[in-house]
């Protein structure tokens, strides 16, 4: 696999992006991030853009249940999901933090997440791979606005209320 990905080492999570763009990801790829997790136990992406500096971004993610994605938003990007293996929840908040909407993605769906909302993702199954499209750059602490109620989420115990109420939704 490693003749079709360069690690991007500076990345905050575990990151590889295609030498070459024209490569289709298909199932070698999912099998290659799915590897990777079972032997390190983290976050994985392969981005299909270019550079972090891309105007769009195109990345294959998997992220795991036992993580936590704090609410955050985006004042000139949407994100589209797409569910690739696994399920999903995306849940919106209003500017209060109170959630208005739980959206509950399965293989094949496809959801995007609305500009300037609060948002966040929380897999369902022990991990979820999906395709996530969105304008870039990368604009890395300006990417993402983060709301000062996220702060009750600082604790895990906060954090296992929050799923163990989205999961029994």
């Amino acid at each position: 696999m490693q003749k079709f990905l360069i690690e991007d080492k500076q990345a905050k999570s575990k990151s590889f992006f295609l030498k070459d763009s024209r490569t289709v990801i298909d199932k070698k790829f999912l099998n290659f991030l799915e590897q990777k997790y079972f032997k390190t136990k983290k976050d994985l992406r392969i981005c299909m853009h270019e550079s972090k500096k891309s105007n769009h971004h195109d990345m294959i993610i998997l992220q795991q249940k036992r993580n936590f994605y704090p609410p955050h938003k985006h004042l000139r990007k949407g994100e589209t999901y797409h569910i690739i293996k696994g399920n999903m929840a995306c849940v919106l908040f209003n500017e209060k933090g109170k959630i208005v909407k739980i959206c509950l993605l399965k293989k094949n769906d496809v959801f995007r997440t609305p500009l300037n909302i609060y948002h966040t993702m929380l897999p369902v199954t022990t991990y979820v791979i999906y395709h996530e499209s969105k304008v870039g750059p990368f604009l890395k602490k300006n990417d993402s606005i983060f709301p000062k109620w996220k702060r009750k989420f600082n604790n895990k115990i906060e954090r296992k209320l929050f799923k163990s109420k989205i999961l029994n939704f």
